[in-house]
């Protein structure tokens, strides 16, 4: 059986509607592909993002050694995890020279600058920031969708609101009361907050998932500055 959406009763309720619901129609309708494609985008980078973060995590506890750090940085230097690892390593390199300088230490293999221990909270704060800035990129264009799964409804009932006046006028100019005089316009005035609903429901359930997932990003990334700060303090801390 051949299924023509032209040819609904649905759809001929929208072609019917008056210009105020056709503007919200279409802007929820924009709203919706909008929110479609945040969606897609954000399901399948936060995927790989998360098999890279819980490979790098499983790695970093296997790290022993300063030495095993670098391979590990260098081995994963993909998604946000390398990230945060190379910007940690450079935040660790400017803290180095600077106690080398303090220190007087030379360039030789023996001879090691020492942190002390303002540097190691200098660099635990950068590491804090620095998840900070990662974790907020992660949740670009979220907003959109909290905003959309906010607002969608409302300017459903907006428009709802909007078609019932027209309604009530037509009954009124109609001087009728009966029920082919009311429905056509009550049925208009609520497909807008159906297509409110249509759009507020899969933003809502999509943004809190996505919410979820950063935070899971923000925990492991908190692990791995952990980890990371361990193996520093036992390299360069005295």
């Amino acid at each position: 059986m051949h299924f023509n959406i032209f040819k609904t009763a649905a759809w001929q309720l929208i072609v019917q509607a008056d210009p105020m619901c056709w503007i919200i129609l279409l802007g929820l309708f924009a709203t919706s592909v909008f929110c479609v494609a945040i969606i897609a985008f954000k399901y399948f980078s936060f995927r790989a993002e998360r098999r890279k973060l819980e490979a790098l995590v499983l790695r970093m506890k296997t790290v022993r050694s300063f030495t095993d750090l670098i391979a590990v940085s260098k081995e994963y230097r993909e998604g946000i995890g390398g990230t945060f690892l190379l910007s940690a390593l450079s935040e660790l390199k400017l803290l180095l020279d600077c106690a080398s300088k303090r220190q007087h230490v030379g360039t030789s293999e023996e001879a090691t600058p020492v942190l002390a221990e303002i540097d190691v909270d200098v660099l635990e704060n950068g590491l804090v920031q620095s998840v900070s800035d990662l974790i907020a990129e992660q949740e670009t264009y979220l907003p959109v969708l909290s905003t959309s799964a906010a607002a969608a409804p409302l300017v459903g009932l907006f428009g709802t609101i909007w078609g019932l006046i027209h309604a009530f006028i037509d009954i009124s100019q109609e001087k009728s009361a009966d029920i082919a005089t009311v429905a056509p316009g009550l049925a208009e005035a609520l497909i807008v907050t159906l297509g409110g609903l249509v759009v507020a429901i899969p933003a809502l359930i999509f943004f809190h998932y996505f919410a979820t997932k950063v935070r899971s990003f923000e925990h492991k990334l908190n692990d791995l500055g952990d980890r990371f700060l361990i193996v520093v303090k036992q390299t360069f801390v005295k």
